[in-house]
């Protein structure tokens, strides 16, 4: 839900915060252009290091309380988080400040990439997912801020709620048909005795092009952990495929991770369905305001993805 304009974090907000955690005013702050969930600024103090100021608004205080938990549960076993260095609330946003790690988004260097440089990074993201595998199975399936926190009863039960979001946003803003949620709900149908035998393994869900960030051509760390995903892991790899392919951007890097999990036949085709879900869900964003003022939708690229949507589904029909 958006939050009205008088209540969005400001740069303002952000400077205040980190003066009060350094002792100084800082000398620029900007706000990352990706994410839509949350506000995110990067603080230049006057010595020249950095913070970073993550905000929200007072109804996603729960996402702040689970990256708290995430923060503290992750880091011990060696997933590469940023260091907490502060949090609370600053005029009923919560807010937490946290590490610069070195280097950008997957997504914005990842043209510029050798092909070892990618298959080094996925196996580093590999590795983490591994560890967080290790973590105890969930009670129950889906995205969870806390372990106290009852999810789905069923895997599919996570694949139809997303399908089930993908339709409603479609239909509210108008841009096309829900006939693309209902070609992908059909092909589900397939998959029905592989979804019923996902354990709630642990995942992180959101370490896609973006999140993943990559310092001198080599992994540096991961952002952003406000819960984590109980169910099937390779949710995260048809999501990072479907936003290498939204970009123009050739696969490999999502190649080489299936390569490191030596996926089966049936898992490499259960990839393309998530993809192919997740081409939907990028449709059903357009028209939509999240954090920010609803843009004009770019009929092109809805196209793009109708057509992304469809290689997959033939590919695995």
């Amino acid at each position: 839900m958006a939050a009205d304009r008088e209540q969005r974090p400001t740069e303002a907000d952000a400077a205040a915060i980190a003066q009060g955690l350094r002792g100084s005013a800082p000398e620029s702050v900007q706000r990352f252009s990706t994410g839509i969930g949350h506000w995110v600024y990067d603080v230049r103090m006057p010595n020249g290091t950095s913070v970073v100021v993550r905000m929200g608004t007072p109804d996603q205080r729960p996402d702040f309380e689970g990256a708290l938990h995430w923060s503290k549960t992750l880091r011990p076993l060696g997933v590469p988080l940023p260091e907490l260095l502060d949090h609370g609330e600053f005029q009923a946003f919560p807010y937490l400040t946290l590490q610069r790690l070195p280097g950008e988004d997957l997504g914005r260097v990842y043209a510029s990439l050798s092909s070892a440089e990618r298959r080094t990074v996925a196996e580093a993201v590999w590795q983490v997912q591994a560890r967080v595998g290790a973590l105890p199975v969930g009670t129950g399936f889906g995205f969870l801020r806390l372990p106290t926190e009852r999810g789905h009863q069923a895997w599919h039960d996570v694949v139809n709620a997303s399908l089930d979001r993908s339709r409603r946003r479609i239909e509210s803003a108008g841009l096309l048909g829900s006939e693309v949620v209902e070609r992908v709900l059909r092909h589900s149908k397939q998959f029905h005795a592989y979804f019923s035998r996902i354990r709630p393994t642990p995942f992180l869900d959101d370490i896609t092009t973006k999140n993943v960030l990559v310092h001198a051509g080599k992994f540096s760390g991961i952002v952003d952990v406000d819960w984590l995903c109980f169910g099937d892991p390779l949710f995260t790899v048809g999501l990072t495929s479907t936003a290498l392919l939204s970009a123009g951007h050739d696969p490999e890097y999502t190649d080489h991770w299936c390569d490191f999990l030596d996926l089966s036949a049936e898992q490499r085709r259960v990839v393309r369905f998530y993809t192919a879900l997740f081409c939907v869900d990028f449709m059903s964003e357009f028209g939509q305001s999240f954090n920010g003022d609803i843009t004009p939708p770019d009929l092109d690229q809805l196209a793009h993805l109708e057509r992304l949507m469809n290689r997959q589904l033939d590919e695995i029909a």
